[in-house]
Protein backbone atom coordinates (compact mmCIF):
# COMPACT_ATOMS: atom_id res chain seq x y z
CA UNK A 1 0.00 0.00 0.00
CA UNK A 2 1.46 3.31 -1.18
CA UNK A 3 2.34 6.05 1.83
CA UNK A 4 -0.40 8.15 0.43
CA UNK A 5 -3.38 5.25 0.72
CA UNK A 6 -2.24 4.49 4.02
CA UNK A 7 -2.19 7.78 5.29
CA UNK A 8 -5.78 8.79 4.38
CA UNK A 9 -6.89 5.01 5.55
CA UNK A 10 -5.31 5.89 8.95
CA UNK A 11 -6.89 9.30 9.14
CA UNK A 12 -10.42 7.63 7.69
CA UNK A 13 -10.13 5.38 10.63
CA UNK A 14 -9.62 7.72 13.04
CA UNK A 15 -12.59 9.89 11.97
CA UNK A 16 -14.72 7.29 12.04
CA UNK A 17 -13.35 5.95 15.06
CA UNK A 18 -14.16 8.79 17.11
CA UNK A 19 -17.54 9.37 14.94
CA UNK A 20 -18.63 6.18 16.03
CA UNK A 21 -17.07 6.75 19.64
CA UNK A 22 -18.93 9.55 20.32
CA UNK A 23 -22.77 8.18 19.08
CA UNK A 24 -22.24 5.04 21.71
CA UNK A 25 -20.66 7.86 24.63
CA UNK A 26 -24.19 9.66 23.55
CA UNK A 27 -26.63 6.37 23.38
CA UNK A 28 -24.91 4.75 26.28
CA UNK A 29 -25.38 7.44 28.48
CA UNK A 30 -28.65 8.34 27.67
CA UNK A 31 -29.45 4.87 28.80
CA UNK A 32 -29.11 6.05 32.54
CA UNK A 33 -29.87 9.97 32.22
CA UNK A 34 -33.05 9.18 30.88
CA UNK A 35 -33.90 5.60 32.24
CA UNK A 36 -37.08 6.06 32.45
CA UNK A 37 -37.89 6.15 29.13
CA UNK A 38 -35.57 3.97 28.04
CA UNK A 39 -36.38 1.38 30.61
CA UNK A 40 -40.16 1.54 28.76
CA UNK A 41 -39.26 1.10 25.52
CA UNK A 42 -37.15 -2.10 27.08
CA UNK A 43 -40.11 -3.05 28.85
CA UNK A 44 -42.34 -2.75 25.98
CA UNK A 45 -39.97 -5.11 23.77
CA UNK A 46 -40.30 -7.83 26.26
CA UNK A 47 -36.76 -7.16 28.02
CA UNK A 48 -36.70 -7.19 31.56
CA UNK A 49 -36.06 -4.72 34.19
CA UNK A 50 -32.45 -3.24 34.11
CA UNK A 51 -31.74 -4.58 30.48
CA UNK A 52 -31.55 -0.93 29.43
CA UNK A 53 -28.53 -0.12 32.03
CA UNK A 54 -26.71 -3.12 30.96
CA UNK A 55 -26.96 -2.19 27.50
CA UNK A 56 -25.87 1.21 28.67
CA UNK A 57 -23.33 0.07 30.20
CA UNK A 58 -21.87 -2.08 26.83
CA UNK A 59 -22.12 1.01 24.81
CA UNK A 60 -20.26 2.62 27.19
CA UNK A 61 -17.64 0.60 27.20
CA UNK A 62 -17.20 -0.15 23.92
CA UNK A 63 -17.10 3.72 23.30
CA UNK A 64 -14.20 4.00 25.39
CA UNK A 65 -12.37 1.12 23.93
CA UNK A 66 -13.33 2.71 20.28
CA UNK A 67 -10.48 5.25 21.59
CA UNK A 68 -8.14 2.62 22.06
CA UNK A 69 -6.16 1.34 19.10
CA UNK A 70 -5.33 -2.19 20.39
CA UNK A 71 -9.02 -2.70 21.26
CA UNK A 72 -10.62 -0.67 18.33
CA UNK A 73 -11.35 -4.09 16.47
CA UNK A 74 -12.43 -6.08 19.30
CA UNK A 75 -14.99 -2.63 20.70
CA UNK A 76 -16.25 -2.59 17.41
CA UNK A 77 -17.57 -6.36 16.93
CA UNK A 78 -18.76 -5.58 20.60
CA UNK A 79 -20.70 -2.93 19.37
CA UNK A 80 -21.63 -4.47 16.03
CA UNK A 81 -23.64 -7.20 17.93
CA UNK A 82 -25.32 -5.01 20.43
CA UNK A 83 -26.58 -2.84 16.96
CA UNK A 84 -27.21 -6.64 15.16
CA UNK A 85 -29.52 -6.98 18.45
CA UNK A 86 -31.14 -3.55 18.18
CA UNK A 87 -32.07 -3.97 14.72
CA UNK A 88 -33.40 -7.59 15.65
CA UNK A 89 -35.53 -5.80 18.36
CA UNK A 90 -37.10 -2.90 16.07
CA UNK A 91 -37.50 -5.08 13.36
CA UNK A 92 -38.92 -7.76 15.27
CA UNK A 93 -41.73 -5.19 17.21
CA UNK A 94 -42.46 -3.68 13.44
CA UNK A 95 -40.47 -1.03 13.89
CA UNK A 96 -37.53 0.73 11.88
CA UNK A 97 -34.46 -0.93 12.47
CA UNK A 98 -32.59 0.53 9.31
CA UNK A 99 -30.15 2.87 11.83
CA UNK A 100 -28.87 0.49 13.76
CA UNK A 101 -28.03 -1.73 10.81
CA UNK A 102 -26.20 1.66 8.93
CA UNK A 103 -24.39 1.79 12.25
CA UNK A 104 -23.31 -1.63 12.15
CA UNK A 105 -21.67 -1.56 8.91
CA UNK A 106 -19.32 1.66 9.92
CA UNK A 107 -18.65 -0.59 13.59
CA UNK A 108 -17.71 -3.40 10.48
CA UNK A 109 -15.90 -1.66 8.47
CA UNK A 110 -14.26 0.01 10.98
CA UNK A 111 -13.16 -3.22 12.72
CA UNK A 112 -12.20 -4.12 8.58
CA UNK A 113 -9.66 -1.43 8.70
CA UNK A 114 -8.22 -1.76 12.38
CA UNK A 115 -8.08 -5.40 12.68
CA UNK A 116 -4.72 -5.69 12.04
CA UNK A 117 -3.81 -3.59 14.85
CA UNK A 118 -5.16 -5.52 17.62
CA UNK A 119 -4.13 -7.04 19.97
CA UNK A 120 -4.57 -11.12 19.54
CA UNK A 121 -7.41 -12.86 22.41
CA UNK A 122 -5.96 -15.63 24.31
CA UNK A 123 -7.21 -19.22 23.58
Amino acid sequence: MSDKKAKLKNVGSWILQVLLGLEFLIAGQAKFTASEAWSANFEKWGYPDGFSQLIGGLELIGAILLFIPRLTSHAALLLSVVMLSAAITHFANGENGVVPVIIMCFLLLLWYLRKNRAIPLKR
